[in-house]
């Protein structure tokens, strides 16, 4: 529990100090090609020790800067057109995003989203919107008793309903950078068909699993595409251009961070970060969690 506060504090205070230091020298640049900002949550609850959970009012108030800060939410649809028709975006344009369908999406997040009338999208591993079996990465939390559930099929329509575009995260969440070419293809394609068999629409985008450049390569890039989807989202930190390659979109993590830090990463102040999400990033940064004993699966 110490070391995962202490890892989030030393976090904050190195993105701190990084946006700082270049909004300071005046090295931030650039702005006409941060077209796009998409934002990656995955838990908003209350619950710690609690890896990746933002907290309920920690949430609401990220919600509410990003209006005081000028950005504009927009849903996937606009994403969609910008990079297929070439269909402008509003300035500051952001999507929002969710990864892994977990319940408190629907509980917590939805009804602050819909206070403010924001779109968002939450992409979800099909093979866990069945039963009860938790998600690899939360077994270890269950065994100390915190729980964290996803959504089942019959909460896709609810989610949908409330303005939560639900897009496809594979089937079990495992990065398809460790799984054989013929069982990528499985997870992307069938993922899509059968998401797409339960909402009754075409599922147009893809998140990839972890989604580091260790966690997936060009070709697998290459089976989203060749399975119809439209877009694709690494979990790689910066913003996005009109040129973006729409299969490798970037999207910054967005953890429980003071109002200041906060905007400092959507002004790209802290696209510096984005080491950590090389192939050489990743695995330094997996030894340090290792070494605090805060690592996940």
């Amino acid at each position: 529990m110490r070391a995962d506060r202490a890892k989030q504090l030393l976090k904050n205070g190195v993105y701190r100090a990084i946006g700082e230091a270049v909004t300071g020298a005046g090295a931030l640049d650039g702005e006409a090609e941060r077209t796009l900002r998409v934002l990656m949550y995955h838990k908003v609850n209350d619950q710690w020790p609690n890896p990746t959970a933002v907290p309920i009012a920690v949430f609401e108030e990220q919600m509410a800067l990003l209006g005081t800060l000028g950005y504009e939410p927009v849903p996937l649809e606009a994403v969609r057109d910008h990079y297929l028709d070439g269909t402008p975006l509003p300035p500051r344009a952001v999507l929002i995003t969710f990864d892994d369908g977990y319940r408190d999406n629907l509980e917590n997040a939805l009804p602050i989203l819909k206070r403010h009338g924001y779109p968002a999208v939450v992409f979800v591993p099909i093979g866990f919107l069945d039963g009860d079996r938790p998600l690899p990465h939360e077994e270890a939390l269950r065994r100390l008793g915190i729980r964290n559930e996803t959504v089942g099929w019959d909460e896709l329509a609810e989610l949908e309903a409330g303005g939560v575009r639900v897009e496809s995260h594979g089937i079990g969440h495992r990065p398809v950078s460790e799984l054989g070419q013929a069982e990528a293809a499985r997870e992307i394609a069938l993922s899509k068909l059968r998401l797409e068999k339960r909402l009754g629409r075409e599922v147009e985008a893809f998140a990839f699993v972890k989604g580091s450049l260790a966690d997936y390569r060009p070709e697998h890039a290459s089976l989203v595409q060749q399975a119809g989807y439209k877009l694709a989202f690494t979990s790689v930190s910066g913003a996005n251009a009109p040129g973006s390659d729409r299969f490798r979109l970037r999207r910054y993590n967005i953890e429980p961070y003071p109002a200041r830090t906060f905007e400092l990463v959507l002004s790209g102040a802290c696209d510096l970060i984005s080491v950590k999400d090389t192939v050489p990033g990743t695995y330094a940064r997996r030894a340090f969690n290792s070494v605090l004993g805060t690592a996940t699966r």
